[in-house]
């Protein structure tokens, strides 16, 4: 069982017919959509805060695989609230039970988010991977493409969201620092990295470590995360990738 407790701030019921629901979804691919592994649901749940059990089959989940649940609130396939940021569950150092409420956005009616229809257990939905959590590779930066010498040579970022650090790769030296995310904004502290020469990919980790001190935005969509300055230019481009 994976369990946990959602909430809403909203001072509101919820109205006859709404729905809660509740799922274990897998990330871990960043060349497809989610996949929904269970679902828990409860109609006319009363007020918040809704407490879930999902069960699920241990002989489904990969260890190497990137595991969330996403909670919501829908009446007559219309969305009411959704969780902005889904928790990390079973995998990579995750437990079953998630210590923090999963506090949900209440999703204005007119919005093309509030008529998107719930999606069932056992299908395909196509939800933001986590910002944290997950192996993110640079694939731009400075507006030019990055490349590399074999996988084991590619910067990336992995965003530890327990202990608000951040650590991977240059490319040559591993990376670490802190960092602090506040809605949109994001800012990166006492980021450093080890002192080894490289033959290949030294410019691009300098330049790379130089535009982590610039960043203060992040925008996630889908399995891409853009890192932008103050002015919204765009300074790194990052794909999920699976964890291995």
């Amino acid at each position: 069982m994976v369990s946990g407790t959602a909430t809403y701030r909203e001072r509101m019921a919820l109205p006859q017919g709404a729905v809660f629901a509740a799922t274990l979804e897998d990330v871990s691919r960043a060349d497809a959509p989610a996949i929904v592994i269970r679902e828990y649901r409860k109609e006319d749940p009363g007020n918040p805060p809704f407490q879930f059990t999902i069960p699920y089959d241990p002989a489904q989940i990969v260890t190497n695989h990137i595991y969330v649940v996403r909670a919501r609130v829908t009446v007559q396939g219309h969305l009411l609230f959704t969780s902005s940021e889904r928790k990390q569950v079973l995998t990579l150092g995750h437990g079953s039970e998630i210590g923090e409420m999963i506090v949900m956005q209440h999703v204005p009616s007119g919005s093309t988010t509030a008529k998107k229809p719930a999606t069932p257990a056992g299908e395909i939905s196509t939800a933001d991977l986590p910002l944290e959590g997950t192996l993110w590779k640079l694939t731009e930066l400075n507006g030019k493409p990055v490349k590399t010498i074999g996988e084991e040579h590619a910067p990336n970022l992995i965003f530890h969201a327990k202990e608000k650090r951040v650590s991977g790769s240059g490319g040559c030296n591993r990376i670490m620092g802190g960092y602090m995310v506040r809605g949109e904004s994001i800012h990166f502290n006492g980021v450093a990295s080890t002192m080894m020469a490289c033959q290949h990919g030294m410019d691009t980790e300098q330049a790379f470590l130089a535009a982590l001190q610039k960043v203060q935005t992040w925008k996630l969509d889908g399995s891409s995360l853009s890192l932008s300055d103050g002015s919204g230019t765009v300074l790194a481009k990052l794909t999920a990738s699976l964890q291995k």
